[in-house]
């Protein structure tokens, strides 16, 4: 082998570490907002007079008052976005919620609302 063709090697190789390393972090980064997504709807939950308040109908506001205690989760990636408003589709129990929340600084969001389908 040449030292033209090993120096070339060496600078892929460092080219492809950056790439990967940064997609690590990027792939951190995506998990971190997601769970503060999570982490603000934990939050409206456990305020049992927050939820009447925030909740779209009054089916909706019964059923998170009695199950406000269960954990949430996320089964399938559902996020949408619309005029800063994002709708993040999670569930508890075995029923599926909307919560549509908007970004307030950096990491915080706030729940605007929440639907039960």
């Amino acid at each position: 082998m040449k030292i033209f063709s090993v120096e070339m090697i060496k600078i892929y190789g460092g080219l492809l570490l950056f790439v990967m390393a940064v997609i690590i972090i990027l792939l951190f980064i995506d998990d971190f907002i997601r769970r503060r997504m999570i982490m603000a709807c934990d939050r409206v939950l456990k305020n049992r007079q927050g939820i009447s308040g925030l909740s779209v109908d009054n089916r909706t506001a019964t059923y998170l008052k009695q199950n406000y205690d269960h954990q949430l989760h996320q089964v399938e990636d559902q996020l949408s976005k619309k005029d800063n408003i994002i709708r993040y589709r999670l569930y508890l129990k075995k029923r599926r919620f909307d919560f549509y929340l908007k970004k307030q600084k950096l990491w915080n969001y706030k729940v605007l609302a929440i639907k039960m389908y």
